[in-house]
Parts: C-alpha cells; sequence; structure tokens
C-alpha cells in the first residue's frame, strides 16, 4: 500500500518541488535604508534570522522531495518500456482506471493485473517496504 501511495504520488512531488524551488528564490532579507529623527524601539525583530531558518525549512523539504522524485526515477529507469507505460499510465495519468490502462496497452484485463502487481511487488522491494 505504501508503495502504490508512493507511486502515486511522483506527479505531486515533481510540482512541489517545482513550488519549492520558485519560493526559496523569493526568501530573501529585505534591505531597505531608513533614516529617522525618532530614537530607536528598544524592542528589535531579527529578520534575518526568521528568514534563515525559512529558506532552511525550505531547503530540507527540497532535499526530502527531490529523493523521493530520484527514488522513483531510478526504479521506473530499472523497468522495461512496456512496463514503465504501465506505471505511467495507472500512477501518473488522469486516467488512471484499470480497464483503461489495459485498454491502451492492448492487453488482457487479468494480464494487466498481474504484471502490475509484479511491478509494484519490485517497486516495494526496492524502496525497502518489504524483504525479498
Amino acid at each position: 500500500m505504501q508503495t502504490i501511495k508512493r507511486l502515486s504520488q511522483y506527479p505531486d512531488d515533481k510540482k512541489r518541488l517545482c513550488i519549492l524551488n520558485a519560493q526559496l528564490g523569493t526568501e530573501l532579507p529585505r534591505t531597505t535604508a531608513s533614516y529617522s529623527l525618532t530614537p530607536v524601539s528598544s524592542r528589535t525583530s531579527d529578520q534575518t534570522g526568521g528568514i534563515a531558518a525559512k529558506r532552511w525549512e525550505t531547503t530540507q523539504e527540497i532535499n526530502e522531495c527531490e529523493l523521493r522524485i530520484k527514488e522513483i526515477e531510478i526504479i521506473i529507469d530499472g523497468f522495461g518500456e512496456d512496463e514503465k507505460k504501465i506505471i505511467e499510465y495507472r500512477y501518473f495519468s488522469k486516467h488512471n482506471y484499470d480497464w483503461w490502462v489495459a485498454k491502451q496497452m492492448k492487453i488482457p484485463l487479468r494480464t494487466y493485473y498481474r504484471i502490475r502487481d509484479a511491478l509494484v511487488a519490485e517497486a516495494a522491494i526496492l524502496l525497502g517496504y518489504i524483504r525479498d
């Protein structure tokens, strides 16, 4: 079940990575000089520290997201062309119904189920969810 979730999460991870990279580019401290005749307030805020913490968190999330994406890509690259198509149709597309995937691959539904289950089991072993 975890394997299916990870495979289905792959397209969302790729989108999330793009968003995180865009956010990282905008998380910079603002340096605006100002001059005032009024006395300086005794309370100060550490804007730079807060931004640095946010950038660190974003960087950590980017690293985690990149790792999840890379793991799935390594697994998919190890499959044959037809096997890749089955995984892409089933877990990475909007039309992810089993009967639709079998129809696209021009194989009987039972054969599709057997191949799909074998591919998911292989991915689960590679991801470390089950032992061989």
